[in-house]
């Protein structure tokens, strides 16, 4: 028999082994062209060593016969030091219970660890703890949606935290082929798509927003032309991270903050007896969106009258009753002391004073973070 003869027979082999293992279902153009993109063709001893249950099977089998494997396939054998070291290398990342060891070696020659970027042991525990991580996260959600904790938890499971990659980075997209084989939603729509849209997709309070003298409310295009004279302004802008501006780039500006986005950062404009006075701003972030930067100003004509206070108590309400967050911090620059007396007045402390952290219109300055937890703001 002959080289591509015999080559030819083991392919067929490792087909049919393939589909017993994952059925048969139909592959359309879309997902061939996402297997290609992630995936490589497997050479001839790589098949060998699949049919002698020493390498995983393929990941995917093209349309045309091509058996397809991670890029890294073989080299992970090369990590373990050789195919003959590759299953003891692999069950010791489960020392501590062999049996979940074993379980995961078996799925791992299955070659149905196509959810992964890397199909490597450390990363298949990584996916199976973010993954029970956001399983427990999202039934104390459906509690209580500004559970702290659970906050914490789906943050990282999702997006991760500082040495902790989440399962957005730890997921390939997968395909519309893998719901037939794996009989419904991919492990990204599960675990990554699903509570991103239940859970940290903020959601848009009633507007507006009243106190007792003010009303807050999104941008307007037409709010452009109150701010004008105080963006033209060297003194009212010194303060600020922004150099001057003309008024092309102030409506520029009041443009695109009329913009929702993907709601993360809410900006509104402060009107005192249908007058636009200043501008506030809440920005969600941190893990879970669980934390929020508040910041505010008010137009010169306008100061010394409370307003900057009044506006700042109606966000910081907003970011913990509304969107449920733990903590809501201030950034300003130090020379900032109206701004400073201001974060006081609202009953927040003064945590950190960076010196010399912060390039600003041409010289490093000093910063100040000012930050209140919500249990704090209930007692306050």
């Amino acid at each position: 028999m002959g080289d591509d003869a015999l080559t030819g027979s083991v392919e067929r082999a490792v087909h049919d082994r393939y589909l017993a293992v994952n059925g048969d279902h139909p592959m359309t153009a879309a997902d061939d062209a996402y297997v290609r993109e992630h995936f490589v063709a497997a050479t001839p001893g790589a098949m060998q060593l699949m049919l002698e249950g020493r390498l995983p099977l393929p990941s995917y089998v093209l349309g045309d016969g091509t058996p397809m494997v991670p890029a890294a396939h073989g080299a992970v054998a090369e990590i373990a030091g050789g195919v003959d070291e590759l299953h003891d290398w692999f069950v010791a990342f489960w020392a501590e219970d062999p049996a979940s060891g074993e379980q995961e070696w078996s799925h791992y020659l299955s070659g149905q660890y196509v959810c992964l970027r890397e199909v490597l042991p450390f990363r298949i525990r990584q996916k199976n703890e973010r993954v029970a991580e956001a399983a427990a996260a999202v039934d104390l959600l459906r509690r209580d949606p500004h559970d702290p904790i659970a906050r914490g938890m789906i943050g990282e499971a999702v997006d991760g935290v500082i040495a902790v990659p989440g399962l957005d980075a730890l997921l390939l997209p997968m395909t519309a082929y893998d719901r037939l084989r794996f009989g419904g939603p991919t492990v990204r729509e599960t675990w990554v798509d699903a509570p991103r849209r239940e859970f940290l997709t903020p959601a848009p309070p009633v507007w507006p927003l009243l106190t007792e003298r003010l009303t807050l409310r999104p941008f307007e295009i037409g709010d452009a032309a109150a701010f004008v004279d105080a963006w033209a302004s060297e003194e009212w802008t010194s303060l600020l991270l922004s150099r001057p501006m003309n008024p092309a780039e102030v409506a520029e500006l009041v443009r695109r903050r009329t913009d929702p986005g993907d709601g993360e950062f809410i900006g509104l404009a402060v009107v005192h007896d249908g007058q636009v006075v200043g501008d506030s701003m809440l920005h969600l972030q941190g893990t879970g969106l669980s934390e929020g930067e508040i910041g505010w100003t008010i137009l010169p004509q306008h100061a010394a009258r409370g307003f900057a206070t009044e506006a700042a108590r109606a966000v910081l309400r907003l970011g913990f009753e509304h969107y449920g967050l733990r903590r809501v911090v201030a950034n300003l620059d130090a020379r900032n002391d109206r701004s400073a007396a201001l974060c006081e007045r609202l009953g927040m402390r003064r945590e950190t004073h960076r010196l010399g952290d912060f390039w600003s219109k041409g010289a490093w300055t000093d910063s100040f973070e000012y930050a209140l937890l919500a249990d704090e703001w209930r007692a306050w």
